[in-house]
């Protein structure tokens, strides 16, 4: 079991959308939790299903270093995730 880390939130059962330094787009992320890695820290987690148009990283793992987080939205869970993409493809269309 890995090392519990302090001083970090706990999103378990929560869904993240994450803003980063220099980066124009959102990073989704399901399950996430910290890991050390290198001496880094990251936060770790799986691309929800349909998180990008071309869904090319649907269920890949994916490992963002904390240090370039600006920014980031909990959702409670899958379900309210879901249903802001809905609110938010629906706001696109108009």
């Amino acid at each position: 079991m890995p090392k519990k880390i302090a001083n970090v939130p706990d999103f378990t059962g929560k869904v993240l959308s994450i803003n980063l330094i220099d980066d124009d787009c959102s990073n989704d992320v399901i399950f996430p939790h910290f890991e050390m890695q290198g001496e880094r820290l990251f936060l770790v987690g799986t691309v929800p299903e349909g998180a990008s148009e071309s869904k090319w990283t649907d269920g890949a793992t994916v490992a963002i270093a904390w240090e370039r987080v600006t920014d980031y939205f909990v959702f409670d869970s899958l379900a309210h995730y879901n249903k802001a993409i809905k609110k938010a493809e629906k706001h696109l269309e108009d």
